[in-house]
């Protein structure tokens, strides 16, 4: 019987020791940290439209983003944060990727950030007055 709860309490410590490992791997990948609820980051009882200049473009999960240089209200040039859903999640919703490149310039519309100058994605109209919602 000793032999055996040796065994046992090897095992689990080696199975501690796995599981560990595999969180430690998960909290240090990008996806991870970058993951994060709407409700908490986002007011969805109302929204904000902004037109500027697509400045980086990133299709990605869990979550994609466009940066865009919006003219502020002081006439000053300031950076939005526009995020959006998983990139596999809006191919399959018909979000055409390669519609958008650096330097484009479009409107869009969504839930205001907590975070000043950040947006979810709710609508975006493209110069040729396209209307997409992912």
């Amino acid at each position: 019987m000793n032999e055996a709860h040796g065994r046992l309490r090897l095992n689990v410590r080696i199975n501690f020791a796995a599981i560990a490992m595999v969180l430690a791997a998960l909290a240090a990948s990008d996806g991870l940290g970058a993951h994060h609820s709407t409700v908490v980051n986002f007011d969805s009882s109302r929204e904000v439209t902004i037109a500027g200049v697509l400045t980086e473009v990133t299709w990605r999960n869990p979550h994609s983003r466009f940066r865009m240089n919006v003219a502020g209200e002081s006439g000053a040039t300031v950076e939005w944060l526009v995020e959006m859903g998983a990139s596999n999640t809006l191919t399959r919703a018909g979000f055409p990727m390669e519609t958008f490149a650096v330097g484009d310039r479009i409107t869009v519309t969504g839930w205001p950030g907590y975070r000043d100058r950040s947006m979810l994605l709710r609508e975006t109209v493209l110069p040729d007055g396209r209307r997409l919602r992912p």
